[in-house]
């Protein structure tokens, strides 16, 4: 049977081929699957979308019978709750396509390994559990809102005719997305903001600015203005990631706003997240006491990560306002730095498997490296060679993976063999724990 081919696309700079040497997926389900593995999507709730040849658009995909060979599939990202009927119809949800009740229950069997680790969010209402997403989907507005915009929209349809928002209005749109962004980051980035004004003034036509190059740019400078005024009423609150850069929180001698500002990374997600409800810091305190006890003993993992997922804010904070040592935190964390636990951290963090990530990463950019490798020269260079030996004669994913690991610690200056001892190390001290 000859293999089927696809192009999938989930980011602005993000793209990977993918194929089926069986021939076309069976399902959408199976589909969908195979691009959340693949391209390290686990945990993120999205639809696919397809070229249409006679339109030359992207066309919501609802059956693989619209697929041909070497076509393009765009992946569109949902937030958690945009993943609702009123956002996401049945006909779009991946197990909507399974062909067969036996066929949802093994695609249910094949993913149950994943369903722990989506778990680890959910002890805790708090923690974000999705990525920004691209491109940005609206939330609803308001219903009067909403009706004035269809009546702006159906206007300029017609005839051509922009709406001017008066002030309610406006502070009804901007209300509801500051909402919506603090659901993803209480920072954003200039980018980011113009996503949000860019996806307001294409489903809303009627509120592109005239004059403006961009037609959004008046938007953008407001939705910046109205969210900085929503931080400071989360200040006012009392939520962590904000009164983290509060003036009275800078050092003394030091109160000057753009002082020590903390801000998330690029990758965080949730970066310093409240507490679980009705916890304290005293509370959490107690439970690391308990949690350096339970993690001596026998077969008691389950326990460990309930403890460690029911911490993890408390953890956030230790390492936001105090910046520890690596010595020290870990002296404190003894059970975090456990090969299960940092890919379990890692996910509370960033909400993405650590694992599956950084392999479809290192498949992306693995013909890049190999370039990098061929322009070093002398003994490195030699080296470098030896250890790609296997992957000329046993053409598989593992070994290509492994070649390019080995290789990059030889261009770093690193001995190949640390990498694997620590691993093994590791490996032993876990099953002796068991």
């Amino acid at each position: 049977m000859a293999s089927f081919k696809l192009r999938v696309i989930w980011g602005d700079d993000n793209s990977q081929r993918l194929t089926f040497s069986d021939g076309m997926p069976a399902s959408l389900n199976v589909l969908s699957k195979k691009i959340e593995n693949e391209c390290g999507l686990q945990g993120q709730q999205f639809r696919l979308q397809y070229m249409d040849k006679d339109f030359n658009e992207f066309m919501n995909l609802t059956s693989v019978s619209d697929l041909t060979d070497k076509d393009t599939v765009r992946v569109v990202f949902f937030t958690s709750r945009s993943s609702s009927s009123s956002h996401m119809p049945d006909e779009f949800s991946p197990l909507a396509h399974c062909n067969s009740s036996e066929s949802c229950d093994a695609d249910n069997e094949n993913s149950s390994a994943e369903t722990s680790d989506a778990d680890i969010l959910s002890s805790s209402t708090s923690a974000r559990s999705s990525l920004w997403p691209t491109p940005f989907i609206l939330p609803r507005f308001s219903y009067d809102v909403q009706l004035k915009l269809n009546h702006g929209n159906s206007a300029f349809r017609n005839n051509g005719q922009f709406l001017i928002p008066d002030p309610k209005l406006k502070s009804g749109i901007l209300d509801a997305l500051a909402e919506e962004i603090i659901n993803y980051k209480a920072y954003p980035s200039d980018s980011e903001f113009s996503d949000v004004a860019k996806a307001l003034v294409a489903k809303h036509p009627c509120l592109k600015e005239q004059g403006s190059a961009s037609g959004y740019s008046g938007w953008k400078m407001s939705l910046k203005f109205k969210l900085a005024n929503y931080r400071s009423k989360l200040r006012r609150l009392g939520c962590p990631e904000v009164t983290v850069n509060a003036l009275k929180h800078k050092p003394e001698g030091k109160h000057s706003p753009a002082f020590g500002v903390k801000k998330p990374k690029k990758a965080e997600v949730n970066y310093c997240p409240v507490f679980p409800a009705g916890e304290t810091a005293e509370s959490q305190e107690k439970m690391r006491v308990e949690l350096l006890a339970e993690q001596k003993k026998r077969n008691n993992d389950e326990t460990v990560r309930k403890m460690m997922d029911m911490t993890f804010a408390y953890r956030r904070h230790e390492v936001v306002h105090d910046s520890p040592l690596v010595a020290d935190f870990r002296s404190r964390w003894p059970a975090l730095f456990q090969v299960r636990e940092i890919n379990a951290e890692f996910r509370r963090i960033t909400t993405l498997p650590l694992q599956s990530k950084f392999l479809s990463q290192l498949d992306r950019f693995s013909d890049d490296l190999l370039k990098v490798f061929t322009k070093k020269g002398g003994v490195v260079r030699k080296r470098i060679q030896d250890v790609m030996v296997p992957m000329s004669q046993k053409a598989t994913i593992e070994t290509k993976r492994e070649c390019i690991l080995k290789g990059l610690c030889i261009y770093l200056n690193e001995d190949p063999q640390d990498l694997v001892r620590e691993y093994l190390v590791s490996r032993v001290l876990f099953h002796y724990k068991q």
